[in-house]
């Protein structure tokens, strides 16, 4: 095998906006497949990471929907809960890909534990989770359940946890193993499911969030990765940041760190995913590179896409 690649693709590819059908995520993970064929026919080595929003998004809705007949679901559930079932979806995309161009690489799911600190990390920003409630409702489980509950205007009420940084993945030592024998991994979807060390010694889920560009990034470094391959589902919030890859558009690793310093950005994921891709490059990375699902194959072919550092063809 030759070069690491770590390849990010958001939930929101996945959902693609068309709401909780399983049919449309199966059909969306087929295209994700189908696009990225290339790859994963080529000799490099290949981990995937899937973002999860959207999903743990439908799976609380469910729960909120059936709550006066079965019990919730804890945050860290929900995560180990669509962990499974997008890793499904996607392996199983790839699988028939790869069967029907008549490869025989194998791909291995891996469900992910994400260490955390949920106790002393100072940085800790909030994301909302989960459906939209009206006042009485929100007030009403800002009491019994303890939840942190803010007001989206004209949406109504939402539940809202930390999104904390990773600080190791507690199965990197077998994603290694099997990303060294050929087999493409997929693993810490939705960043992995958050969990800290109790003060038993034992390890608990936490109720809280792992952004997965931060997670791709701490992947791709401990990896050793060279190149960071993002799949978002549009670039409006990157063309009103001044940047636009619906044609192909380059920057220098300085250039990124001069645009990050403006900390002019109308989306919080915007910013975080260009930081994650600059902590990569000034770590081990050679190559960022990001797009969107619509224009994988132009990318491939280096006619579209944000490329930062370095610009060599990203299949090697």
């Amino acid at each position: 095998m030759c070069e690491t690649i770590v390849i990010l693709v958001s939930g929101e590819v996945l959902a693609n906006g068309q709401g909780p059908s399983i049919e449309n995520q199966r059909a969306n993970a087929r295209t994700v497949a189908e696009s990225l064929a290339p790859i994963f026919m080529s000799k490099m080595k290949v981990i995937l990471l899937h973002g999860n929003k959207p999903q743990v998004g439908f799976v609380l809705l469910r729960s909120e929907a059936a709550s006066h007949v079965l019990h919730g679901v804890p945050l860290d559930v929900c995560g180990a809960d669509t962990q499974g079932a997008t890793g499904y979806m996607l392996r199983l995309a790839i699988l028939n890909v790869m069967r029907k161009i008549g490869n025989v690489r194998n791909t291995v799911c891996i469900v992910t534990h994400t260490l955390v600190d949920a106790k002393t990390q100072v940085d800790q920003t909030l994301s909302a989770i989960g459906p939209w409630y009206d006042r009485t409702r929100a007030f009403q489980y800002r009491e019994t359940r303890q939840w942190e509950i803010v007001e989206e205007l004209g949406r109504g009420y939402r539940r809202v946890v930390p999104s904390l940084k990773p600080i190791k993945f507690l199965e990197m030592d077998c994603i290694k193993k099997i990303a060294a024998s050929g087999d493409i991994v997929i693993a810490a979807g939705g960043g992995g499911v958050p969990v800290t060390e109790h003060d038993s010694g034992d390890l608990v889920g936490v109720e809280a969030v792992v952004a997965t560009e931060r997670a791709a990034c701490l992947l791709a470094q401990q990896m050793n990765a060279k190149i960071l391959f993002i799949i978002v589902q549009k670039s409006k919030n990157y063309i009103l940041s001044g940047l636009n890859f619906n044609q192909i558009s380059r920057l220098t690793v300085e250039q990124l760190d001069k645009i990050l310093e403006k900390e002019m950005y109308p989306s919080r994921r915007v910013r975080s995913e260009l930081q994650s891709a600059s902590d990569f490059l000034h770590s081990c990375g050679e190559q960022v590179v990001i797009t969107t699902v619509d224009k994988l194959t132009e990318t491939l072919e280096k006619k579209a896409g944000l490329w930062i550092g370095s610009y060599d063809s990203i299949i090697r």
